[in-house]
């Protein structure tokens, strides 16, 4: 059963590990800075007692701080929010965390639907796949990045909703081209 389960996780990580995907609507200047803030948020993180870094999923897009998982408490939670306003470069948070317990199984759970989500955003045709991040914390999917126009943002959002365990949708997909 051991053995079934680190499997079975195996292959999830993996398959989360083709989730993220850099966008193409983004220079590669901002990528760059935007790598840069997520990386010294983690750090900030990890250093940080009052909150256990490894369950928080930082994303930044244009400056912007998406953060979601789950913590512990409610001041962990609003301690990683400022962590992330702390630092150089942000422009603004998305506090998606939720306080709670994260099990190995609902851990399992949310690589199955983010990986689930992206594979269907990648079977559409209309949808830049590659635009588009997706995470998921409790059944609760995350979309971030930018498409060309608000109907794509919707078709995203729907096909996010309608894939099993989904429990909700944050769209914080922006619209239009390069800033």
């Amino acid at each position: 059963m051991r053995k079934a389960l680190s499997l079975v996780a195996g292959s999830l990580i993996a398959a989360g590990l083709l989730v993220g995907c850099s966008s193409t609507m983004v220079p590669k200047s901002t990528q760059n800075t935007d790598s840069g803030i997520t990386d010294v948020i983690q750090a900030s993180l990890k250093a940080n007692e009052k909150v256990k870094e490894g369950q928080i999923d930082v994303q930044t897009r244009e400056g912007n701080v998406y953060l979601s998982g789950v913590v512990d408490t409610e001041a962990a939670r609003l301690e990683a929010g400022r962590v992330a306003w702390r630092t150089a470069g942000v422009v603004g948070v998305d506090n998606n965390l939720t306080v709670g317990e994260r099990t190995v199984g609902s851990w399992i759970d949310d690589v199955t639907i983010s990986s689930t989500v992206k594979s269907k955003l990648i079977a559409d045709s209309e949808i830049k796949s590659g635009n588009i991040d997706v995470s998921s914390s409790q059944g609760i999917v995350t979309l971030i990045g930018r498409v060309r126009n608000q109907t794509v943002s919707n078709d995203a959002e729907r096909i996010a909703r309608g894939v099993k365990g989904v429990t909700d949708v944050n769209n914080e997909l922006l619209i239009g081209q390069i800033r």
